[in-house]
């Protein structure tokens, strides 16, 4: 049972790479999902991965609808995934390791194991019939534990827990006689007997194994306690005895496999966590929606009134939304903009979407409808300390080749100030050369840039070969303010050195303020 893929699917995925989760802050959502380090580890395993089967992303929607719409559901699912955890941290303990340890720990681990596994079905089944649920994942998975539920030999576990458990609680106590030396040294260790109550005594082991010899003459030295080295033996001869019983039993569970709980336990968490963040959102007055996954990509990826999910984790109010869509026949934007007018936000909205939609996720939008881009691609500037070897132009060069390399008509490549750090007329150069391969592979493109020569050269790239045609996208600015609307327009008047200016802080009137 796999709560994240179909029961038909081949499970195939694409992984995002580093870079991309970095550019577009898919980090800070899987920060706002995972409570500590482990659950952030395979978290984030999760939602790199993009499934390649639009009917895994629809499979997983509809697990984590049910999810958002049964809060108490996932209340009550929290202590079973501990138990389910727990399970996953014994390792599974198997039938190789039972027959050649008989010692008493592994028998307690081993039943306490069989326990969890026992009660964890039981709960999860009992949860799943007390809600409304309509998942073909969850149905699926209440049917499979039903199976087990009413399996003879799972009855039969249950009863037999509860007699070992008996058993075992009638040992308190144990009575060891020893035999000492003139000098306390351990001469004998006589029998010991198993009481069901506890012991009182003027003295405890510890007060007699510390009246034995704990140095050697001139200096003192790490020394093993005798007394307890003596008892163990014994203890561990009589405790085989006594337990052989509960062991006799257990070897009719060797065969018991709980792995299918264990490997649902990172899917579980993952629904219920994002399940949390999406009622979180709700709850503060954010807006959100689950998209409409069509299975094949047919005439586009729309997204009505989208916001950039990271605005509402810093808690801004009034936030701007916007309209995009990408279609077959309008895959290319250039986008340009004032410094600080929300063109790297509006893109990295634009990719936490389409991830976040291929995941089953819910998305900071109205709505959303088509089929999220199989892969995402970014170009964003980088650590100055991490160009030491190329240069900033020659890093650039190495990265865009991979890029282009590994891009399709199923991508989504999003640029943020390439070829900034060159000329105005050599990034210009540059940037028509790659916008026009890209073109040709059929890629889906944001480029956003303040070479404004760039997009006034729109006309002159259309006629270039390719599918689709380029558009020119601009960051909207009114009475000398930014709007943070996105618009369809030319270039404003404003220069490519105007920008960078401002963006750097060195214009006339930034330098006479700091001054």
């Amino acid at each position: 049972m796999d709560v994240l893929f179909t029961k038909d699917s081949s499970k195939k995925s694409i992984k995002l790479p580093e870079e991309t989760v970095k550019d577009i802050a898919l980090c800070e959502v899987i920060n706002h999902l995972g409570t500590d380090s482990d659950e952030r580890a395979f978290i984030k395993k999760i939602v790199t991965a993009i499934p390649e089967d639009p009917n895994d992303m629809i499979f997983r929607q509809d697990i984590l609808k049910d999810f958002v719409e049964n809060e108490a559901l996932c209340s009550s699912l929290k202590p079973i995934l501990d138990q389910i955890k727990t399970l996953k941290l014994f390792g599974g303990i198997r039938k190789a390791t039972y027959e050649k340890d008989t010692s008493l720990y592994t028998l307690l681990q081993t039943l306490r194991e069989l326990t969890v596994y026992v009660d964890a079905v039981e709960n999860l089944y009992n949860e799943l019939q007390k809600y409304s649920i309509s998942s073909e994942g969850l149905i699926s998975l209440r049917t499979c534990l039903e199976i087990i539920l009413k399996d003879e030999k799972f009855s039969r576990a249950k009863d037999d827990i509860r007699l070992m458990h008996d058993d075992l609680s009638d040992v308190r106590a144990a009575v060891i006689g020893v035999n000492f030396t003139p000098d306390f040294d351990i001469e004998k260790v006589s029998a010991i007997e198993f009481v069901p109550h506890g012991l009182r005594s003027k003295y405890t082991i510890m007060d007699i194994a510390a009246a034995t010899k704990l140095s050697t003459p001139g200096r003192r030295v790490r020394y093993e306690d005798p007394l307890l080295a003596a008892i163990a033996p014994k203890m561990e001869k009589h405790l085989k005895a006594h337990f052989f019983e509960v062991k006799r039993t257990l070897t009719k569970y060797f065969n018991y496999d709980s792995s299918f709980l264990v490997e649902m336990y990172e899917g579980l968490t993952f629904y219920i966590r994002s399940a949390g963040l999406a009622r979180k959102l709700k709850k503060s007055g954010y807006e959100i929606s689950f998209p409409e996954i069509t299975a094949v990509r047919d005439s586009k990826f729309e997204m009505k009134s989208f916001y950039n999910i990271r605005l509402a984790f810093k808690g801004e109010d009034n936030i701007v939304k916007n309209d995009f869509t990408f279609t077959p026949d309008e895959r290319i934007f250039i986008l340009t903009g004032p410094n600080r007018g929300g063109k790297t936000i509006m893109e990295q909205a634009l990719g936490l979407i389409s991830v976040m939609s291929s995941l089953g996720m819910f998305v900071t939008a109205g709505s959303c409808r088509g089929l999220p881009f199989g892969n995402i691609l970014t170009h964003f500037p980088i650590d100055e300390n991490l160009t030491i070897n190329y240069g900033r132009l020659g890093e650039e060069a190495v990265r865009i080749r991979s890029l282009v390399k590994n891009a399709d008509q199923d991508t989504l490549m999003l640029f943020n100030e390439t070829f900034s750090t060159t000329s105005s007329s050599d990034g210009l150069y540059l940037s028509k050369d790659l916008i026009r391969v890209l073109k040709e592979k059929g890629a889906y493109i944001i480029f956003n840039t303040h070479m404004h020569d760039l997009a006034k050269s729109i006309p002159e790239m259309n006629n270039w070969d390719g599918q689709g045609k380029i558009t020119s996208l601009v960051m909207e600015r009114k009475d000398e303010k930014n709007t943070f609307l996105l618009k369809r327009a030319e270039p404003d008047s404003s220069s490519y050195a105007r920008d960078i200016a401002e963006k750097y802080g060195i214009t006339y009137e930034q330098l006479t303020e700091k001054r």
